[in-house]
């Protein structure tokens, strides 16, 4: 016993300096926005409101392949009537790492969305969700299996959150919605790079909500057009419903970052 306790302390105390030191070495940022807009009261007596979103992301420093991310965000809006608050708490784990045939990438999220119908109002509504993912990439293939759950709750827990497209790594190409209370999802997705600029995709998602079951068939392709301006993108995606529910989507979006 006192020879594996000789082992393990060194270990501890390696892991919790190069825990610190990623830590140490992570990036915080913030964002406070805040509106006030006010008609005439004259023609539209008491129609004015204020919103105010706080955001805050801390990211550590990549440590042995190993990244961990957590962020609040809060949104609170007031009018004459009513006002309201969303809170979202969210934590996020990455690893990656590369073999001799192939690079892998491992993540799961956490995370708590907050709702308030009155600021007045002491009580909280939350609904917890988490969701867990594996991808591998081989050349220019690549594909990812994801599970999410969402747990007990009042509302849906599809708050936005900055800088993320979905909270959820089972999000079908365009129309599914697996951010209900009570509802598992499984995706599967692979894509081929057939140029560097050129992606062409394809996903499945299976996801159930309390006695409902849905699938979501769909494809995709992306462009990165920067022969035109750098950073355009220029997206197809087409999304087939099935099982207990019939519906075809259809979107095309051009995307450009800054």
């Amino acid at each position: 016993m006192k020879s594996l306790l000789l082992f393990l302390l060194p270990c501890t105390l390696l892991a919790f300096e190069a825990l610190v030191d990623a830590l140490l070495d992570g990036n915080l940022t913030h964002k406070i926005t805040a509106n006030y807009y006010e008609n005439d009261e004259e023609e539209i007596p008491f129609s004015g409101s204020k919103t105010q979103k706080v955001f805050f992301r801390y990211q550590t420093a990549p440590k042995d392949g190993l990244k961990l991310e957590m962020a609040t965000q809060s949104f609170a809006q007031k009018t004459y009537e009513n006002s309201n608050d969303n809170t979202i708490y969210y934590t996020e784990a990455r690893y990656q790492n590369t073999t001799d045939l192939f690079h892998y990438k491992l993540s799961a999220n956490y995370y708590a969305d907050t709702y308030r119908q009155s600021l007045a109002e002491k009580s909280v509504e939350t609904t917890n969700a988490f969701g867990m993912k594996a991808q591998v990439n081989l050349d220019a293939l690549s594909s990812y299996v994801a599970y999410s759950q969402v747990m007990n709750g009042m509302r849906s827990a599809s708050s936005d959150l900055e800088g993320k497209d979905h909270l959820l790594p089972t999000s079908s190409v365009l129309s599914s919605n697996n951010y209900m209370p009570n509802t598992e999802a499984y995706a599967f997705d692979v894509n081929y790079a057939l140029r560097s600029n050129v992606i062409l995709g394809s996903r499945y998602v299976l996801a159930t909500h309390e006695q409902t079951t849905l699938s979501y068939t769909g494809v995709y392709t992306d462009f990165k057009l920067n022969e035109l301006s750098k950073g355009l993108n220029l997206g197809v995606s087409y999304d087939k419903t099935g099982i207990d529910k019939q519906n075809n989507q259809m979107s095309i979006q051009i995307k450009k970052s800054f």
